[in-house]
């Protein structure tokens, strides 16, 4: 008997996808933490970030800079 596989919704494919690319990513950030990019933050109310911060972080993260 061959067993006939039901289509698989094109949206519920994609958010497959998008869960398997997140782990890979997640897994590979808890192996090698020195490949990460650390998120600046600042507590509302308590700080601002120097200027030109924003751009230098989006910049690196993005490869524009």
């Amino acid at each position: 008997m061959i067993w006939e596989r039901k289509p698989i919704d094109p949206r519920r494919a994609a958010a497959l996808r998008a869960i398997h690319e997140t782990e890979v990513f997640l897994a590979d950030c808890l192996r090698h933490p020195e490949k990460v990019r650390r998120i600046p933050a600042v507590r509302v109310g308590f700080g601002r970030f120097p200027k030109g911060l924003a751009e230098e972080f989006w910049g690196s993260v993005l490869g524009t800079t």
